[in-house]
């Protein structure tokens, strides 16, 4: 199933429709020393698509939120941070946009929203009052987005096992070949 054949699930705000759709979990590995030895930590965080149209856009003229009398746009990818993060201010925090070159925040001209804008701010609580809906009504969302993952990644491995299995045949009729030319050698 591709991602635009995902289910989408829409969410109706003051301020316009959302739409949320759960992508391949974020997989991360890293190395952490306690003072006596390493230790190798793999650390998944789900994610999903939210947009203010269903293709998942960000294009105004697909679908917008109103945020002071003005029409905006959206499309990112949010990760969901593990229970019990913390921000820079000790704050708790449950989602975290990944940076965005495609989507992101636009104007009704197609420009995108400053970070230091006013409309950027509420867009962003826009969004994360949808996504705390969408995991109140769907709260085993992650699991599926870990599957996606693992099934991707699974997917990847079968490809390059065949490639693999395609290439050791290969050096084998090859291997047959030489040995061919040895035993003429020897004859």
């Amino acid at each position: 199933m591709t991602v635009e054949q995902r289910e989408k699930y829409e969410y109706e705000t003051a301020d316009g429709r959302i739409f949320v759709r759960i992508l391949a979990a974020e997989r991360k590995t890293y190395t952490t020393y306690s003072g006596v030895k390493s230790e190798k930590v793999e650390e998944l965080r789900g994610r999903v698509q939210v947009a203010t149209d269903a293709e998942f856009e960000g294009r105004v003229s697909h679908g917008f939120v109103k945020v002071r009398g003005r029409k905006y746009a959206t499309e990112h990818t949010v990760a969901r941070f593990r229970p019990g993060a913390l921000d820079h201010l000790g704050q708790p925090r449950k989602w975290d946009r990944e940076p965005t070159w495609r989507g992101g925040a636009r104007n009704e001209l197609g420009r995108s929203v400053s970070y230091e804008a006013k409309a950027y701010d509420a867009i962003r609580e826009i969004e994360f009052e949808a996504l705390d809906r969408f995991e109140k009504e769907y709260p085993d969302w992650a699991r599926e987005s870990y599957r996606l993952l693992f099934e991707r990644e699974r997917s990847s491995k079968e490809r390059e096992a065949k490639r693999l299995r395609q290439e050791a045949t290969t050096a084998d009729r090859k291997a047959r070949e030489w040995q061919k030319r040895i035993n003429e050698l020897a004859a």
